[in-house]
């Protein structure tokens, strides 16, 4: 209502108005867009200058720093020169006669650049003998080699031939500079045979002084050309604002006048029709203008006669509402038919999304331009892209994958079906590249989809994580090699065994027929202790053979952890927390070999701690699904772990802690056996679970167990022993 008020009643006002608020539209923006861009543009004048600046000053003070060092090179190389054909010329002079000698000391000290000069000093002593500053003469210039390492690397360098290099110096005014020295090894001794060395430096400040000045005339320059910009561009804002100022006003003005022009007939038309809302048929409108306003004047004639000449009945208005009410029927009928059609057609797309949602394998459909047009929620975890990325993409930008053996890309799978027409085979060992970085082995097949005609139209990829499946199917190859290693072990074992127990027989009726406290006697004792470690060591093959043969009952597992870990632990000051399932579920199990797994997988604890730490032995009831990736079948078990903060296992041992014989510690020891965990992993196979392990070198290993629960427990409560 209050709009109403404010804007003029007549149309050409209005038009006036409109126009003139039109055109004040564009002047603001400009002014605002030339405000913010002066400011932008400067700021990108100035960097690009200041980068392009400092990238000169950069090669320039290399060029310097490496001219600079030819310069005192080529110095210290003259004098050298110079100093030989002296010593040449009076081989007769020792070093005490060379220092007197002040024709020498002109040669041996030269001044470098404004600051830099030549000294020399004793090859093989290190021994200032001419120098610029007379102090420094006679002083070993070993004396500097901790304040000033970089200097004395130089001097001592210089023994084996001419180098080169930087160092800091402290100047007298106590500022400390960076100075760049050559020296180089006269070839002629002095006479009484001492070797010289010449050395050239100067300050690095010498080197770049041209870039400073040059710095700073540049700066201005920038200043300068920055002033200079910023005035162009207030300059242009100032005229663009003042020639659409006067060209808004101009169109204003034509359009008030052209609005009064037409307005005209508006009125006229207006006229027109109250009077034909009066029954005044006989009424018309003269046209005096052109385009849509006269084509509206005639149109409006036009319809006044056909009213003056149409005389509508009570009977023919009878029939044209009863065939609009039977329009509106067949309307509604057809809105109802529709909205079904809708009905049916979301819930056929409700069915497809959650079908999509609910299974494993990644899906991407795409059009026949290889565009991602559906994509489910495995395939955003298996690929790292979401939904709303990924849509619209390219497939080869979202699904990219690589060779596992060769690394390199793979063939697409979509644009070949585009291609041929024909779906592709499930093709194994390839690696997913994440979006966030990972690698996924992955299989994946890709299959056309078609319009009525036949016509390819799109193409469905269905891809899945196999890492679990690869995991699986090198657990089941290891448990076969398993398997056959333990049956000809128990094989050879058995024999072993006869043969070991005819020997120990021997050895004891050998023993009663010598003098016990003969060397005979000694030497039988030592070999029957042999002979039953060996009897012992075909009892492990042969316990790691028959796996877990003997009787099974119900257990309960609390009991067999204490009383194992006790027995571990026996007589060490290792500490150990257990935390076990208040109502942890039975298994059935044979309880003398269960405690064996237990109390060997805490030995083994225990001796990976030779410097102490804790053990954790926890249990608790877990279900395990087929996406667990463990070789198990699904359903409830009992998990065992157990933890230690010992020296870890490296990632190519963690591989073959369960092969027979392995094992990091000393061979043929009380400790290093070999198949303690071995027996514990035939012994948990053959009781119908799993035993695995994770570690890192230096931070301790975890080993867990599986074994089939008879009802699932959960509440845990902490045991310290």
């Amino acid at each position: 209502m209050l709009l109403s008020h404010i804007i003029p009643r007549k149309f050409s006002s209005r038009l006036f108005l409109m126009t003139l608020i039109t055109g004040l539209i564009p002047v603001i923006i400009f002014t605002f867009l030339i405000h913010s861009s002066s400011e932008h543009f400067t700021e990108e004048i100035n960097r690009t200058v200041e980068s392009g600046r400092a990238e000169e000053w950069a090669r320039s003070e290399t060029l310097l720093h490496l001219q600079g060092e030819d310069l005192i090179r080529h110095k210290a190389e003259d004098v050298a020169k110079q100093l030989n054909l002296v010593l040449r010329s009076v081989p007769w002079m020792a070093l005490e006669d060379l220092q007197r000698d002040p024709n020498f000391r002109k040669v041996a000290v030269q001044r470098v650049g404004r600051t830099g000069y030549t000294m020399v000093y004793g090859t093989t002593s290190a021994v200032s003998r001419f120098h610029k500053d007379r102090k420094y003469e006679n002083v070993n210039f070993r004396r500097f080699s901790k304040n000033l390492p970089e200097f004395w690397e130089i001097i001592k360098s210089a023994r084996r031939g001419p180098v080169g290099g930087y160092y800091d110096w402290n100047d007298p005014d106590g500022i400390v500079r960076r100075k760049y020295m050559y020296a180089i090894p006269l070839v002629v001794p002095t006479g009484d045979g001492i070797r010289l060395s010449v050395a050239a430096t100067t300050s690095v400040d010498e080197f770049t002084q041209p870039i400073q000045e040059a710095k700073a005339i540049h700066q201005q320059t920038t200043r300068f050309l920055v002033n200079t910009i910023d005035g162009s561009i207030e300059a242009f804002r100032k005229t663009g604002v003042a020639v659409m100022g006067v060209g808004i006003i101009l169109a204003s003005l034509l359009a008030f006048f052209a609005g009064r022009y037409f307005s005209r007939a508006i009125v006229r038309l207006r006229d027109a029709m109250t009077r034909v809302n009066q029954g005044d048929y006989l009424v018309r409108v003269r046209s005096s203008t052109s385009g849509e306003i006269g084509t509206l004047l005639t149109e409006f004639n036009s319809m006044v006669a056909t009213l003056q000449s149409t005389t509508v009945s009570k009977h023919r208005l009878e029939e044209s509402e009863e065939r609009l009410r039977n329009s509106n029927t067949e309307l509604l009928l057809e809105i109802a038919e529709r909205a079904k059609a809708e009905a049916a057609l979301a819930a056929e797309t409700e069915r497809l999304s959650i079908t999509l949602r609910s299974i494993r394998e990644g899906v991407i459909t795409t059009d026949q331009q290889g565009l991602i047009v559906v994509m489910n929620e495995s395939a955003e975890v298996l690929t790292g892209w979401s939904r709303e990325e990924a849509v619209g993409r390219k497939i080869s930008e979202v699904f990219l994958t690589i060779d596992e053996q060769t690394g390199q890309p793979c063939a697409n799978s979509v644009g070949t079906v585009i291609t041929t027409g024909q779906s592709t085979q499930p093709i194994r060992d390839k690696l997913l590249l994440s979006k966030l970085g990972g690698r996924r082995l992955i299989a994946d097949s890709a299959s056309p989809v078609c319009d009525p005609e036949g016509h390819v139209v799109g193409v469905v990829l269905v891809f899945r994580d196999i890492a679990d499946e690869r995991r699986r199917e090198e657990e089941r190859l290891r448990l076969r090699k398993l398997e056959s290693t333990a049956t000809m072990a128990g094989g050879i074992a058995h024999d072993f065994n006869n043969l070991l127990t005819v020997i120990l027989g021997n050895i004891g009726f050998a023993e009663l027929f010598i003098d016990r406290q003969g060397r005979a006697f000694e030497k039988l004792s030592d070999a029957e202790r042999a002979t039953n470690r060996a009897k012992e060591l075909t009892g492990q093959l042969l316990a790691f053979a028959r796996g877990a043969a003997g009787p099974k009952r119900i257990v309960s597992l609390r009991d067999v952890v204490k009383r194992a870990t006790e027995k571990a632990l026996d007589g060490s000051e290792i500490a150990c927390c257990i935390s076990l399932a208040q109502d942890l579920s039975p298994i059935e199990a044979n309880e003398q070999q269960l405690e064996q797994v237990i109390q060997n997988l805490v030995i083994n604890a225990r001796e990976a701690m030779p410097h102490g730490g804790i053990i954790s032995v926890r249990a608790e009831n877990v279900t395990i699904e087929e996406w667990d990736g463990l070789p198990l079948e699904n359903g409830n078990y009992i998990k065992i772990v157990v933890e230690d903060e010992g020296i870890g296992i490296g990632a190519s041992d963690l591989e073959r802690i369960f092969d027979p014989y392995f094992t990091t510690k000393e061979l043929g020891s009380q400790k290093g056996m070999g198949l303690g965990l071995t027996i514990c992993h035939s012994i948990v196979k053959s009781h119908g679970g799993f035993i695995t392990a994770t570690s890192e070198a230096g931070f301790g290993a975890s080993l867990y167990v599986y074994l089939p629960a008879q009802q699932q427990e959960t509440t845990l409560r902490p045991v310290a022993i």
